[in-house]
């Protein structure tokens, strides 16, 4: 949230001020006084009190986790699915995790859903809220586990690369899964990757040795 002023007679009427337009208590702010103002003498002269405040970036977290909580739930309930969506705050995101039992409907097909409910939930709540930190949708670490495996299979396809000197195709995936496994080798010398196919067969090929330079 970009800083804001305020301007009143005195600092608790400005702190009051932003505390009404920012639907926030005074503790969700982070407040610098610019200045204290005066009453002036007879008020000839009288200056007032100019503040300016931002929201405390956990404040600014618990906002977006409740309206993507909030929207998940309405979703969730109009489509009769048992799903609870648990929120948790981190340093600089919001994860959410998919807990019941038709949860793990977002996580076949390798996640697409999934990736499909994140995208929907960001927009929604930048749409109530505006742009700003990231909101992680999870089902039970799928995420995480499913990188390792990408990972894991990205490696594996290299030194198979390295060893026959022929290209090794990978599975189609989704842009992040192959972003995934584009940074997994871009360290690697012996090998270099590039995406082929279109559409749903869009996928990863690894190839022996370092790219030919054009």
């Amino acid at each position: 949230m970009e800083e804001k002023i305020f301007e009143a007679k005195s600092v608790d009427q400005a702190i009051e001020e932003a505390c009404r337009v920012l639907g926030c208590l005074p503790e969700d702010l982070e407040i610098e006084i610019l200045e204290h103002g005066s009453s002036g003498l007879f008020g000839i002269g009288a200056k007032k009190a100019k503040i300016k405040v931002r929201m405390k970036p956990e404040k600014l977290l618990s906002e977006r986790a409740n309206r993507a909580v909030m929207f998940l739930k309405e979703l969730f309930l109009s489509g009769e699915l048992k799903i609870e969506p648990q929120a948790q705050l981190e340093k600089d995101y919001v994860k959410i995790n998919l807990e019941g039992e038709d949860a793990a409907l977002f996580t076949a097909n390798g996640g697409t859903a999934l990736e499909a409910l994140e995208f929907l939930t960001n927009k929604i709540v930048a749409r109530r809220l505006g742009v700003g930190a990231k909101i992680v949708v999870d089902v039970n670490g799928f995420r995480e586990n499913r990188e390792r495996r990408l990972i894991k299979m990205a490696r594996e396809a290299a030194d198979k690369a390295k060893r026959t000197r022929k290209p090794i195709s990978l599975p189609p995936m989704n842009a992040k899964e192959r972003r995934i496994v584009h940074l997994a080798l871009k360290d690697r010398r012996d090998v270099h990757t590039r995406s082929a196919g279109e559409g749903e067969r869009r996928h990863v090929v690894v190839y022996p040795g370092p790219p030919r330079k054009k």
